[in-house]
This record gives structure tokens, sequence and C-alpha cells, in this order.
């Protein structure tokens, strides 16, 4: 049965003879995206259960922040988690793998600067692209500081909703 990867398009052979379930879920060797595909014989070949709309990551101490973010975000066609610490966020970036992560720089736990530096060195680089935060470190110092080492891009806190969505808009594309 060949398969497709919904992120990436790459294509694989898998045998499916043999497994007692109808669907299973699938890492890309090439770009790590999990998803789900059918065993089913009866199913066209490619069938692919592709999930939709891209998964962010909210990561941030403060419950009503990552709340906040939700709200200001909800309208966009995504799918929106959050994480509480560092390490949960990295728990939830290594078993989820998000399009994106919305990352506080000052959390308790692997920090912010932390969680980009691992993620920097991990096969999840290419595919998880990162928004970094700040309400204590401002300045473009720091927001350079944060693109070497691996940001997409990096927002004060004090931001206006409209460019909080304007900036994920624009990292993924939509």
């Amino acid at each position: 049965m060949i398969i497709a990867c919904p992120e990436c398009k790459a294509r694989y052979r898998i045998d499916p003879a043999g497994s007692k379930t109808t669907t299973a879920k699938v890492k890309c060797p090439g770009c790590r995206h999990v998803f789900e595909i059918s065993l089913d014989q009866q199913a066209p070949v490619q069938e692919v259960v592709s999930p939709g709309k891209p998964l962010i990551l909210i990561v941030d101490d403060a419950r009503f922040f990552r709340e906040m973010i939700k709200d200001i975000l909800s309208p966009l066609p995504v799918e929106l988690i959050t994480a509480a610490d560092g390490d949960e966020a990295w728990q939830t970036i290594n078993s989820r793998t998000p399009q994106l992560v919305l990352l506080d720089l000052n959390i308790p736990g692997k920090t912010g600067k932390e969680i980009l530096e691992a993620l920097a060195g991990s096969a999840l680089a290419k595919s998880v692209k990162v928004l970094a935060m700040s309400g204590v470190e401002r300045g473009e110092e720091t927001a350079a500081e944060i693109r070497r080492i691996g940001a997409e891009d990096f927002i004060n806190k004090s931001f206006k909703p409209r460019e909080l969505e304007n900036r994920v808009q624009s990292i993924l594309g939509l």
C-alpha cells in the first residue's frame, strides 16, 4: 500500500498485512509529521486521514495569558493546545509535533531558550516553527539572539491582538 504524508507529500510503501487494526498512526520519516492512515484493504490506495488544521501549541506559565491568546487566535483555521511549563511543552512538541509553538521565554522547568536550542538540534527543527514571546526581555538584541537560536520571529507580550494574529498567519502561510 502506498501512502503520502499530508504535510510534505513524501510517498512511502507500507505493508498492512498482519495488522489487527484498521487504522495506524504514522510518523513521516522525512518531516516527522504524525498522521493517521486507513489500513482497510478495500480503501483506495493513498487514502490519508489528514489532521486538517495546523496545530499551534501555546506555552506560557500564566493561565490567563494562555486563554487570552486562545481567544485571539480562535477565529483562525487552526487547532490550539496549551502547556503551562517548559517540560510539558517539550513533551507535547515531541508527541504532537505542532506546526507552530508560541513560546514564552520565561517559563518554569525547561526555559524557552532551552527549548529553542533543543529544537534546533533535533529532527523536529524543520517542521516546528517558533514564535518566541517575552514580557521581560525586550529589544532588537533579544529578538536577534532568539532568531539566531532558531525562532521564526519574536514578539513582545505587550502586542496588539491583530499584530499577533498577523504574525501567526504569516508564519503558517494562512
